[in-house]
């Protein structure tokens, strides 16, 4: 059996970040396979052959399998490259470097510590799974707000944070960035100007419309 087919649940922010890069590279041809974790879809045999981690996404591109929503995004931004006039990567190696380093600094940085806000502000009260963790939300809020005042002084007089135009290096924080206000947190972007513009910007695509659609559809 050929064909590209997503596996994952389209409120994952991992399997959004997968969709995300299909819808901005305008790929039509792929089929979405909803799978649920707390069903037990992901520990089945036949999804272990294909992932081991037992995670999502995973892609299946023609029987070559693969993980890591960052690693899937770029695989399509480069597999569909010749075929849309979206260059998600960088034209050369400088800019696809700078493209990576940010890409980087969201997985690395950023999403560590929305995670943490996002736990402790709004997932333990919606999941029922105890009491919230004050100190270690504000100690999240304050790590991130170091970064963002990074992002601020970066973004002053830009529009994208690479290359002057949309890049995985914006697409990548959407999907984490965008719970920011469920937890109470909006202010971490809205106070920054720069920031804040950025946001609009990026959040306001399209692909990324798409995306939130499909969530209300599916969810």
């Amino acid at each position: 059996m050929g064909g590209v087919t997503l596996y994952g649940h389209p409120q994952s922010p991992y399997v959004r970040r997968a969709l995300m890069a299909f819808y901005e590279m305008g790929v039509q041809d792929f089929d979405f396979k909803v799978v649920s974790s707390s069903k037990g879809d992901t520990k089945t045999d036949e999804y272990l052959a294909m992932n081991p981690f037992a995670k999502m996404p995973l892609l299946d591109d023609n029987g070559q399998y693969l993980y890591e929503s960052r690693a899937i995004m770029r695989y399509i931004a480069e597999k569909h490259a010749g075929e849309s006039s979206s260059d998600l990567v960088g034209k050369d190696p400088l800019e696809r470097a700078l493209v990576n380093q940010w890409v980087d600094v969201e997985g690395h940085s950023v999403t560590e510590q929305v995670a943490v806000v996002v736990e402790e502000n709004f997932l333990k009260k919606l999941m029922g799974t105890g009491e919230p963790d004050k100190d270690r939300a504000d100690a999240a809020k304050e790590k991130l707000a170091r970064l963002f005042d990074v992002y601020e002084k970066h973004l002053e007089g830009r529009e994208y944070l690479v290359g002057g135009r949309f890049t995985l290096a914006d697409l990548t924080h959407l999907p984490y960035t965008e719970l920011l206000p469920h937890a109470g947190a909006a202010e971490l972007i809205s106070s920054r100007p720069n920031m804040s513009k950025w946001w609009e910007r990026i959040s306001s695509r399209p692909a990324w419309k798409k995306v939130q659609q499909l969530e209300a559809k599916l969810s």
